[in-house]
């Protein structure tokens, strides 16, 4: 699985890789700033989604033989701020916290639907849960 997203990690993990090469995990608001472009997207990829865009809807575009039906970085078009996979393939951690001590994931996966991947959608996890469809993204 050579180039495709590191999943199954919890947030403590994703935040101890970040710790340990130098970089964070960006904000809910950081992150739905660049997959909203311009305010003016629905999806990290645009105004729509289809399967030519976005890994989502358990698609599995690659035809891999078993979960996690991810796809490699860059098999998608890049968008809005030359960025890419913001919908589906892997929720994506975020370092905001909501009261209760659950963090913020954001983007859909390759198993929700697109109505899961619109950019103002999230959910919400224990810092402690891992599941195949749950990823990182970093920033400086």
């Amino acid at each position: 699985m050579d180039n495709h997203p590191i999943v199954d990690v919890s947030w403590y993990g994703a935040k101890a890789f970040c710790d340990y090469y130098g970089y964070r995990l960006p904000t809910e608001w950081e992150w739905q700033a660049v997959a909203d472009y311009h305010g003016s997207y629905t999806y990290g990829c645009g105004t729509t989604i289809d399967s030519s865009k976005a890994n989502y809807d358990s698609n599995n575009p690659i035809n891999l033989s078993d979960y996690p039906y991810t796809t490699p970085v860059d098999y998608y078009p890049f968008y809005g701020y030359g960025m890419n996979d913001i919908s589906g393939n892997a929720w994506e951690w975020t370092s905001s916290i909501k009261s209760d001590g659950k963090y913020v994931l954001r983007g859909g996966s390759f198993l929700s639907s697109d109505n899961y991947c619109q950019v103002s959608m999230k959910v919400f996890n224990t810092p402690t849960t891992c599941n195949f469809d749950k990823g990182f993204r970093v920033c400086r």
